[in-house]
């Protein structure tokens, strides 16, 4: 716990930095999150400008043994960026863009968003491999691997990551590279932020054209089949330039539980309407597919993915041909947990149709992500607001992505190379990091204990003094080891 003293002496120790406490102007507003179960009651929060104030930050806990967090987006729901009277070092600040088009890479800072780096890239003609939702945060969607609309055509956001720069155990500034540290780099990319905290990343920037082809479109329940059999048909075609979400939630302003799909072309309207057409004969409620720029499509679903609530996520894989009577027992789970808690209507379940062939031409043993396999992601994220349902909601979400997860090893082949779980979408974990990083996660344990043997970063990511401790028989370390959190 951070005493008032030693908050002022943090504070005289980060000059240029502000230091928010319990009562000053901004506190209160800087402990929001995403999701509001994700939200605790800093000691301190340093909102931070500099790689050497992270440093500053870094070796002020570690001193005075205090828990330090890092916030980047603060978009996951377990609270790995909050802290109980710790200090939070805030990178929101540390949010500026540089692209550079003649070598086409794009260096943005810790504390950005990817809203930050699609606008200032579409200035130049370009993009990066991004996220799905705009107000996430850049460090926790590339550090967890980082699934976008251009994986089908560019892959993973680690494998579109050039460099990174970052502050480690020892507060010391290091980059992070094919050339430089490569171990660290290997693991940095997918492992999450078990290894230091990254100011600044590094991306290969490719030409976009203007405008895409994409949208939104609803349906009634009861065309569930017709969707389903689109989706087979549509991960048969193996486009690379396309994608497609689809599933359950109650939209903005409607009554009640619908289907809501998103597809993306990254092209011309004319081949969009020809690939999704088989979608439309199906006949949408509501609709909005059509020509856009691509900094805009990651905005699509910021009103049913924003901000408030409490919120909870659980992530599993999934794998085609997809059975229509599944989806259909998917479906009545879903409207059976809504009835008993009606305030959880808002709830989601997508199953995101990426194409996967670039995904796998890296090699599995390139990078720490272990889910390099031929299926897709699905998302279970349980929205609620009061406090009392908290159990309910949580139960619900790990039982719904396990039964799709079992779904998964029932009907495809998941194995230590490609363990069919994604880091970025589960916040739900037994904390067991073999299960993450399958055959990657020995190496991973040596890792860390060769950049961070006494665990400073262990509020995220699998890789944790517990994961040395649980899955090798032994504890090196100096703080008291903690269940595994995954953000």
């Amino acid at each position: 716990m951070l005493s008032s003293s030693l908050a002022q002496q943090l504070q005289a120790d980060l000059k240029g930095a502000t230091v928010l406490t319990p009562g000053s102007e901004g506190y209160e507003e800087s402990l929001k999150r995403w999701s509001e179960t994700a939200e605790k009651r800093a000691g301190a929060v340093a909102q931070v400008t500099t790689a050497e104030q992270v440093a500053t930050v870094i070796s002020f806990a570690r001193k005075h043994h205090i828990e330090q967090v890092v916030r980047g987006g603060g978009h996951g729901t377990n609270g790995a960026s909050s802290s109980e009277g710790g200090i939070v070092i805030d990178l929101s600040k540390m949010n500026g863009v540089t692209v550079d088009p003649d070598n086409m890479t794009i260096a943005a800072g810790g504390g950005c968003l990817w809203k930050d780096v699609d606008e200032a890239a579409a200035d130049y003609g370009l993009a990066a491999v991004g996220g799905t939702v705009n107000h996430t945060g850049i460090g926790g969607l590339t550090l967890g691997g980082g699934y976008g609309y251009l994986t089908g055509r560019h892959g993973l956001v680690i494998d579109n990551l050039l460099k990174v720069k970052l502050v480690n155990a020892d507060s010391e500034i290091v980059t992070a590279s094919p050339e430089e540290h490569p171990d660290l780099f290997w693991a940095l990319r997918g492992a999450g932020a078990s290894f230091g905290a990254v100011v600044e990343f590094t991306y290969r920037a490719h030409l976009q054209r203007e405008p895409v082809w994409a949208g939104m479109a609803v349906f009634p329940l009861d065309k569930l089949t017709p969707i389903v059999k689109f989706a087979n048909d549509f991960a048969l075609s193996a486009n690379a330039d396309a994608s497609f979400n689809f599933g359950f939630t109650t939209p903005p302003h409607a009554p009640g539980p619908m289907l809501v799909t998103l597809g993306f072309y990254n092209g011309l309207g004319k081949e969009g309407k020809r690939i999704f057409a088989p979608l439309f004969e199906a006949g949408p409620v509501f609709q909005n597919f059509g020509p856009m720029p691509y900094c805009k499509v990651n905005g699509l679903l910021e009103e049913s993915a924003g901000h408030g609530g409490r919120k909870v996520i659980g992530g599993a894989a999934c794998a085609t041909p997809f059975a229509p009577e599944f989806y259909e027992e998917i479906k009545k789970d879903l409207l059976a947990f809504i009835d008993e808690v009606p305030a959880a209507k808002e709830s989601l379940l997508v199953f995101e149709l990426v194409h996967h062939g670039k995904v796998q031409e890296v090699d599995g043993s390139a990078t720490a992500f272990a889910n390099r396999g031929p299926y897709y992601n699905a998302v279970c994220m349980t929205k609620w607001n009061d406090p009392k349902d908290d159990d309910k909601c949580r139960d619900f979400t790990f039982r719904l992505k396990e039964k799709v997860s079992e779904h998964l090893i029932k009907t495809s082949d998941v194995n230590a190379e490609s363990v069919g779980k994604y880091l970025n979408y589960n916040d739900l974990t037994d904390g067991r990091s073999d299960q993450m990083f399958g055959s990657h996660d020995e190496k991973l344990v040596a890792l860390k204990l060769k950049y961070d043997p006494t665990n400073v970063f262990n509020k995220w990511g699998a890789v944790t003094a517990a994961a040395v401790e649980q899955n090798h028989g032994y504890n090196t370390m100096n703080l008291k080891p903690r269940q595994i959190a995954v953000e």
